[in-house]
């Protein structure tokens, strides 16, 4: 054999050897890894890993984004309002039912004055002949504090005469009354009159002539 038969053997063997050594020994080098089919490019070291996305799987429901406008309603503050102060009561004028007093009545005081029947008149009876010394003299109990009155009075006379009347001995009014022109048309008349508290009397007459008769007498 020659040489150059002996240097060709000598790379068939070579040859061999290493592809046998290749189909044996798994490559040293891998490729990368890969992303659906396409290789990732190599990062340098100290890179961050990448994440994964964020994105939800089809047919997964998506939590609700709360919406920056909104905002949570604020507390209630509380001992900064002061409580409304309660209103204040003043006391109320006392009230009663109205008092109502007949002339005949014999508590009354009748000094000359004399009871009449009047089938017209309330209780069927009147006091007349009241004037010069004669008077009549009322007295009211029950008056709930003092005050100005209304005294309404409850008379009859045939022509108009004059009726004088004084509280207690005060001051006294003097009321021109027309009448209805019949002793037996009763005809009423007011007359405004300060009266203590409790009880008082009420003095009717005239002392320079003739006063209507009296029937009933109502302190409102």
């Amino acid at each position: 054999m020659s040489v150059v038969s002996r240097r060709v053997l000598g790379w068939s063997a070579l040859v061999m050897a290493v592809g046998a050594t290749i189909a044996v020994v798994p490559p040293l080098i891998t490729p990368g890894p890969q992303r659906h089919g396409v290789p990732v490019a190599e990062q340098p070291a100290g890179s961050p890993t990448p994440q994964p996305s964020a994105t939800p799987a089809p047919g997964t429901p998506s939590a609700p984004v709360p919406s920056r406008t909104s905002r949570p309603p604020k507390a209630a503050v509380r001992g900064t309002a002061s409580a409304p102060a309660p209103p204040v009561k003043t006391p109320a004028a006392i009230r009663f039912r109205p008092i109502t007093v007949h002339a005949a009545d014999p508590a009354n005081i009748r000094v000359g004055a004399r009871v009449i029947d009047c089938p017209t008149c309330v209780d069927g009876s009147r006091v007349g002949y009241i004037g010069g010394p004669n008077t009549l003299a009322v007295r009211i109990t029950g008056l709930p504090q003092a005050g100005q009155r209304t005294v309404t009075v409850v008379y009859e006379t045939e022509q108009p005469r004059t009726l004088k009347i004084a509280v207690n001995g005060g001051p006294v009014r003097e009321l021109a009354l027309a009448g209805a022109s019949s002793w037996l048309i009763p005809v009423e008349v007011s007359v405004r009159l300060w009266l203590p508290k409790g009880a008082c009397w009420i003095r009717f007459f005239n002392d320079t002539g003739s006063a209507p008769d009296i029937n009933t007498i109502t302190v409102s």
